[in-house]
């Protein structure tokens, strides 16, 4: 096991080197996705057109309307508010348990990108 090629390969950095590279390569590249979709937009409607949700890629609730006809303005800036804020919360609740049930998994060892 301990032949040239071994030390050869340990000294010039060998396999271990070019996976080194890889996996920082890999996670640059990760970090550029995650960078771009923390930009995007996804927009969803119900069936009736009634409600329409805009979240942010990193979960964030970036626009919530209600389209009521017929009622208060005040009441339904007040519901579309109250409703933004309950999503986002139970958004931010669920991206925690993620990360509690990864680090379960993972024994505490961090996954960058991965159970963001």
């Amino acid at each position: 096991m301990s032949g040239k090629g071994d030390s050869k390969s340990i000294q010039g950095g060998g396999e271990l080197s070019g996976l080194l590279r890889h996996a920082e390569a890999l996670q640059r590249d990760l970090d550029k996705a995650l960078a771009d979709l923390a930009r995007e937009v996804v927009e969803a409607q119900d069936a009736a057109r009634l409600v329409t949700l805009k979240l942010g890629g990193g979960g964030a609730v970036r626009e919530l309307k209600i389209a009521a006809a017929g009622l208060d303005p005040k009441l339904k800036s007040t519901l579309e508010e109250s409703l933004s804020v309950a999503i986002g919360l139970a958004i931010e609740r669920m991206f925690e348990l993620r990360r509690k049930r990864a680090a379960m998994v993972t024994k505490g060892m961090t996954l960058p990108g991965l159970f963001a």
